[in-house]
């Protein structure tokens, strides 16, 4: 497969979110606990395995052909899901690659896989914590953690997403069908995901949403 670039988009300022600029972190401290485990069971078992190795450069491909970096602030996509919402990034690439990601899919008894496959994601994009996305296993109200400034592509509706991404998952070696099956969900997890995102600071008595924040919008795609 050919070697992609992993540009991340410029840097932000907003003061209700985190950034933890370390690709390699892994997010909240579960997650840190899933890092130990899975580089002790690497340590035992030597790392990368060969299949290991071919899931990573899947998920890699699948990262730059389905998302792409926005100018917006606003945008991020989530790293994990909630009770009533399947939107994370790797739970639509488990419904795409289930042979690839094994039968317990993207539920936490896979969290080795997700967790490899998260680490992809943090070294693209850079993790953004914010309450904009799930937090499952924190407090009510507590944020959560996403992929920053990440956008879903629209492989249905832009001609220069539908190419970028069948030019990437060709490179991939995936079949026709499946390159089909990625334009379809990704579609639809796009057109789902902008409906029911929450913003950042919600518009309310005496607070406006604030006009910056919405800055570049769907229509600016800027940087591919």
């Amino acid at each position: 497969m050919s070697d992609m670039s992993t540009e991340k988009p410029a840097e932000m300022d907003d003061s209700e979110t985190k950034i933890d600029k370390g690709a390699h972190s892994s997010g909240d401290g579960e997650d840190e606990d899933e890092g130990r485990d899975a580089d002790k069971s690497e340590a035992a078992t030597g790392t990368p395995t060969k299949v290991e190795d071919e899931i990573t450069k899947l998920a890699r491909a699948f990262f730059h052909a389905a998302t792409r970096p926005s100018p917006d602030m606003e945008d991020i996509l989530p790293q994990e899901d909630s009770a009533d919402m399947k939107l994370s990034v790797f739970n639509v690439f488990a419904s795409i690659f289930p042979d690839v990601v094994g039968e317990n899919g993207a539920t936490a008894k896979n969290k080795r896989t997700r967790l490899r496959f998260n680490r992809i994601g943090y070294q693209i994009y850079g993790k953004e914590q914010s309450r904009r996305v799930p937090a499952v296993r924190a407090k009510p109200g507590n944020p959560g953690y996403g992929f920053r400034r990440a956008r879903w592509r629209e492989p249905k509706q832009d001609e220069a997403d539908k190419e970028h991404c069948e030019k990437v998952l060709k490179e991939a070696g995936c079949t026709e069908a499946r390159i089909e099956k990625v334009k379809e969900e990704v579609q639809k997890a796009c057109q789902v995901w902008d409906t029911i995102r929450r913003p950042s600071r919600p518009a309310g008595p005496g607070r406006p949403r604030r006009p910056e924040a919405g800055a570049g919008g769907a229509g600016d795609r800027g940087s591919e």
